[in-house]
C-alpha cells in the first residue's frame, strides 16, 4: 500500500479511535468502518492491478482498459466512503452540540429563523466574527441567542465563512469547560478529523491518478 496514503489513514484512526465512548460509539464506529473501506479498497486495487499485470497479453489495449476500469471503481468508493465519513461526522458533531449547548424549549421554527437572521446580519459585518459570536456567547442573557451561537446554526455559519472551527470549538469547549467530556472531545476532534479526510480523499484520487497515468503510458 502507499506509505502516505497509509499514513493518513492511521492519523485518521488515531485521532478517531479514542472517541468511540458512550452515546458517540456508534456514530465514530461508522467513520471508521468507511476509513477502512478505503484502505480495503486500496488493497484490492493493488491486487487486482498487479493480476492484469501478470496475465497481460498481446492485447495491451483490453489490458489498459480493464485496469482503467479497476481505478476508476476505486475512485468512485473513495468518493462514497469519504461522504458517508463526513454524514456520520456531521451526525456526531451535531449530537455533541445537542448535548453542551442548553436549547430552549418554546422557541418556534419561525422565532429561530428570526433571530438567526438577526445574528447573522450582525456578524456579517465582520471580517472575522468567530471571537464577537464567543463573546455574544459569554454576554448574551438570550437562551435562544447563545444556542444558536454555540450550536448548529453557528458551526454552520463559521463554516460558510470559511473559518476554521478548530480555534473556535477549542474556545467553546473552555467556556462550557467540556474538554474532558465525551460530547467536548468529539467537538475539540471534529476539525482536525474534518482535515483527515480531506487528506485521504486528496492522497487517494492523486494515487489513482497516478496509477492511471501510468497505465495508459506503457
Amino acid at each position: 500500500m502507499d506509505d502516505e496514503l497509509e499514513s493518513a489513514l492511521e492519523a485518521m484512526q488515531s485521532i478517531a479511535q479514542p472517541l468511540r465512548q458512550g452515546e458517540f460509539n456508534e456514530l465514530i464506529g461508522k467513520v471508521l468502518v468507511y476509513i477502512q473501506s478505503v484502505k480495503n479498497s486500496w488493497i484490492e486495487l493493488d491486487s487486482a492491478l498487479l493480476v492484469l499485470e501478470q496475465t497481460r497479453t498481446e492485447d495491451s489495449e483490453e489490458n489498459r482498459k480493464a485496469k482503467d476500469a479497476k481505478i476508476k471503481a476505486f475512485e468512485k468508493s473513495l468518493k462514497n466512503s469519504i461522504r458517508f465519513a463526513r454524514i456520520n461526522l456531521d451526525a456526531a458533531l451535531l449530537q455533541a452540540l445537542e448535548t453542551l449547548v442548553f436549547r430552549p424549549r418554546s422557541p418556534t421554527k419561525t422565532d429561530e429563523y428570526k433571530k438567526a437572521m438577526a445574528l447573522q446580519k450582525t456578524f456579517d459585518r465582520l471580517d472575522s466574527p468567530a471571537e464577537a459570536m464567543l463573546e455574544h456567547f459569554r454576554t448574551s442573557s438570550d437562551p435562544l441567542n447563545k444556542y444558536l451561537v454555540a450550536g448548529q446554526w453557528g458551526h454552520e455559519y463559521l463554516r460558510k465563512r470559511k473559518i476554521d472551527l478548530e480555534e473556535y470549538d477549542r474556545n467553546l469547549c473552555e467556556i462550557l469547560a467540556a474538554q474532558e467530556t465525551a460530547a467536548g472531545k468529539i467537538v475539540l476532534a471534529y476539525a482536525h478529523i474534518e482535515r483527515s479526510l480531506k487528506a485521504i480523499e486528496k492522497e487517494g484520487l492523486r494515487r489513482s491518478e497516478a496509477l492511471q497515468r501510468s497505465v495508459f503510458q506503457n
